[in-house]
């Protein structure tokens, strides 16, 4: 994770929930795999209702991070597209 600037977050406030929520996905998927570091190996996680509970957070982390990572592509393409002259 890269630190904000001051300067960041005047154009973006809304970037230091944004780093918060990716370090809060982050962990809980570091957490999860530590925990259940079988999860990786077994087929059918059907069988074990606490994995598919665990595989299921750790897929919604993945996303939220994606989405995250989305936005503030899309911040620095507007930020960029409004510096340009033409």
């Amino acid at each position: 994770m890269t630190r904000l600037s001051v300067e960041q977050l005047w154009v973006a406030p809304e970037l230091a929930a944004l780093a918060v929520l990716q370090v809060a996905a982050d962990t809980a998927v570091f957490a999860l795999a530590a925990v259940y570091p079988e999860i990786q190996d077994l087929d059918n996680h059907d069988d074990y209702p606490e994995l598919r509970g665990a595989l299921d957070i750790i897929d919604t982390a993945r996303a939220v991070t994606a989405c995250v990572n989305r936005y503030k592509l899309a911040l620095l393409r507007a930020q960029r597209d409004e510096l340009l002259p033409f």
